[in-house]
């Protein structure tokens, strides 16, 4: 199982989507434990495993904030709630509908992806009592000595949030920032699927950079390993070429 220490408290757990090193998730181990996003359907058993590596029982997770609604993102959240039945799960208002009855995404995530959307399997219900829809102007979720903060962050998606643990000073960028890939030392740009939009894309980066992280880490994939400051100016060069 392949997990790595972000910080003290912090873990990352890479799912094994595709290959190692492009999809991770990430564990607050907190009086009230918490998982920033939560991988595709078939991640549930890395996730799982993961989590009680770092030694955390899936049953006590309290809370899953989901990035967006990918699948990629949010395809193991209904089985981590069949593992912690108290579980509450985040997400933008706008694709709660999805997590609750996930037919259409399903559907539109096998056009998209066709052949690959096998590798992702396809995710079950989120119950609705289980969802906890979030306004653009987002919110604070409060883990005991730390707090997650959700910030509307649109462009990959319109769903979209970062997510800032301001006593850490950490930051998940979700896909705010793109793509990077360690063992090639490569950068992406977002990924650029229907409802992409650069303009809105920009707007968040320098609202993220504003709030002055000590620490970056990614969806695909890990810790940022040069200055924050570096991924910003990264990322617009990237996103505008």
């Amino acid at each position: 199982m392949n997990t790595f220490e972000v910080t003290d408290g912090v873990y990352g757990i890479d799912v094994g989507l595709f290959d190692e090193g492009v999809t991770s998730v990430y564990l607050f181990d907190d009086d009230e434990p918490a998982l920033v996003d939560a991988g595709a359907a078939t991640s549930v058993d890395a996730i799982t495993e993961g989590m009680a590596e770092c030694g955390v029982d899936p049953a006590d997770l309290e809370h899953l904030v989901l990035s967006h609604v990918h699948v990629d993102h949010s395809g193991a959240a209904s089985a981590l709630v069949e593992a912690a039945p108290d579980l509450r799960v985040y997400i933008h208002e706008t694709t709660a509908p999805h997590l609750i009855d996930p037919g259409t995404l399903v559907e539109s995530s096998r056009r998209a992806m066709g052949e690959d959307f096998a590798a992702m399997g396809e995710p079950g219900p989120v119950p609705e009592a289980n969802v906890v829809a979030v306004p653009d102007e987002g919110r604070t979720v409060d883990l005991g000595e730390n707090s997650l903060e959700l910030i509307h962050a649109p462009g990959h998606s319109p769903d979209h949030f970062a997510v800032w643990n301001p006593e850490r000073r950490l930051l998940f960028a979700g896909e705010c920032l793109g793509v990077y890939l360690e063992r090639a030392d490569a950068w992406f740009p977002p990924g650029t699927l229907p409802n992409f939009d650069p303009d809105l894309l920009l707007d968040a980066v320098a609202r993220l950079r504003e709030l002055g992280p000590e620490l970056v880490v990614l969806p695909h994939f890990g810790v940022w390993p040069d200055t924050p400051e570096r991924a910003f100016e990264t990322a617009e060069t990237e996103l505008r070429r």
